[in-house]
């Protein structure tokens, strides 16, 4: 399965593979498994180890028990599951019969689940153990008629070995690579789905191979292991490890962020390829030298980050502790984006890649929908030639709102390309905050604070104000043993009127034990605005 960056029609897959190679090496995991089945797939949280020919077996099971059951192209199937093997077993069973996976959020109430269920029109849903509770109260809400499956066994679900036994381990005919369909994260409203209709005569064969050499600039390489340490129901988590299963890896879990385990991970397993967030480099470097020092990482190739904007100094911390093998890549759910390696970061510090890099086109338009020249701010646009579009289901006044003209659409971030055409991300178009007339971007501001020595972790959000329009709200997180008291705020008062234009400069302080953030890393900025706004 290809992340959805990467969805091609099939007349351009097979372009791209004959401008690729002409070899035909093993590429994608259903080749890697059938190569070589008794390498190992997964490491799961517990330790437990599926072979590649174990795991191919299983989800040419659920393949072929879904076909029995009835679901047809671009059909859709939920899973409900924390961090497991039996993920890959549901998701790569269901992208290979043209059927969308939707992975639902673990950490979600049943009111949340029950919307995505009903959204999706999911027809069958495998449910863990450990959620069979919440998941029973979302699917009665909603009158779920539906096949529900138990990746165990539950009273009312159909257990998951006899659901597999039903299908049987041989591959299905008439095989269709199929997108999952993800979620957005809902910080503008409800989550969206983002669907990618299935392409007849696109296999998980071809899909791995046309999206190889985008893959490639993100640092993946073929062999080794990959650390997944973040939620696989989100999208980067998940993607990465289908991709490293795509590039003949062994992919470890981990079930949930912990930044001294992740070091373990790393040099117990000899981890090459890993993807993060910059809130966990954040928290990696906040780590005590003698734990960091403790460790060996030098087996890492890859470190890839996206998610959110990374702090320079952040970032350029990350690399002289791990060295030059960080990469990051600017996309979302909704298509692809751009990338940046080691050294052309090094060179454009800040920068998420050039305005060609993935074979992206990238335009910077002001209000009006003009184009706008280098080095002032606009929305980010975005147009690769032969992907397929995206759209949000059921959703077709959002749809159009995300595209402009030439086939062109953004994501909602506001940004500017250099002379050069490097591309740099100022901040999201709603976190954006109107004071006074004059545009401020809360994530100049946080980086800015964030150098402070006294500073863990900041969000800077807009409140309404009589005068002002909004005024400029920092919600801080001190340092262990550092009060957040007035003697504090002076301090970061002095700090932001140092550095920083008057106008940007936050008017109120206040001070949490931690901020929220989503079980991918990012920032649910929302969650602090929102009881200005009520």
């Amino acid at each position: 399965m290809i992340d959805p960056r990467a969805q091609m029609d099939a007349a351009h897959v097979v372009r791209s593979l004959g401008r690729m190679n002409d070899d035909q090496e093993c590429f994608g995991f259903w080749q890697f498994a059938a190569a070589d089945p008794e390498a190992v797939a997964v490491i799961d949280v517990d330790g437990t180890r599926t072979t590649r020919g174990a795991l191919a077996a299983r989800a040419n099971a659920v393949s072929n028990t879904l076909r029995r059951a009835g679901l047809v192209l671009d059909d859709r199937s939920a899973i409900l599951v924390t961090n497991s093997v039996r993920y890959f077993d549901w998701v790569l069973g269901c992208s290979q019969i043209g059927v969308h996976a939707v992975p639902l959020n673990f950490h979600s109430v049943s009111d949340e689940i029950a919307y995505i269920v009903d959204n999706s029109s999911s027809k069958v849903i495998a449910v863990g153990s450990s959620l069979k509770e919440v998941a029973d109260v979302a699917l009665t809400s909603i009158g779920f008629e539906g096949t529900r499956v138990a990746l165990d066994v539950a009273d009312g679900y159909v257990p998951y070995a006899d659901f597999l036994a039903a299908g049987g381990s041989g591959a299905p005919d008439e095989r269709v690579n199929a997108n999952a369909m993800l979620y957005t994260s809902g910080t503008t409203g409800r989550p969206k789905g983002v669907l990618w209709p299935a392409t007849p005569g696109v296999t998980p064969e071809l899909a791995a191979r046309g999206g190889r050499p985008m893959f490639a600039r993100r640092g993946m390489s073929v062999g080794g292991v990959s650390l997944v340490c973040g939620p696989l129901y989100h999208g980067a988590p998940g993607s990465q490890g289908l991709q490293a299963l795509n590039w003949g890896q062994s992919v470890v879990l981990l079930d949930r962020w912990d930044g001294e385990r992740v070091l373990q991970l790393i040099e117990e397993h000899r981890v090459t390829h890993v993807q993060m967030a910059p809130i966990h480099f954040h928290r990696l470097l906040q780590l005590p030298q003698d734990v960091r020092n403790r460790y060996d990482v030098s087996s890492l190739r890859a470190v890839t980050h996206a998610g959110s904007g990374c702090p320079v100094d952040t970032k350029q911390a990350m690399f002289d502790w791990f060295g030059p093998v960080l990469y990051e890549y600017y996309a979302a759910s909704e298509g692809f984006g751009t990338s940046i390696g080691p050294n052309d970061w090094l060179a454009h510090r800040g920068s998420v890649g050039h305005m060609s890099s993935d074979g992206a086109e990238v335009r910077i338009l002001d209000d009006a929908g003009e184009v706008l020249p280098a080095d002032e701010v606009g929305m980010v646009y975005l147009r690769l030639p032969g992907v397929s579009e995206s759209s949000y289901l059921g959703d077709p006044d959002k749809t159009a709102a995300s595209r402009g003209a030439d086939g062109f659409r953004t994501f909602g971030d506001m940004g500017y390309l250099d002379a050069d055409g490097w591309l740099f991300l100022v901040d999201r178009r709603t976190d954006m905050i109107l004071s006074g007339g004059v545009n401020v971007y809360p994530a100049e501001i946080e980086q800015h604070l964030a150098r402070h020595s006294d500073v863990a972790d900041v969000a800077v959000i807009g409140a309404p104000d009589a005068e002002w329009g909004q005024r400029v709200i920092a919600v801080v997180v001190p340092v262990a043993g550092v009060r957040g008291d007035d003697d504090l705020v002076a301090a970061l008062r002095a700090h932001c009127d140092a550095g920083l234009a008057r106008f940007k400069c936050p008017r109120t302080y206040e001070f949490r034990v931690e901020l929220p953030y989503s079980g991918a890393g990012k920032l649910l900025r929302r969650e602090l605005r929102d009881p200005y706004w009520a």
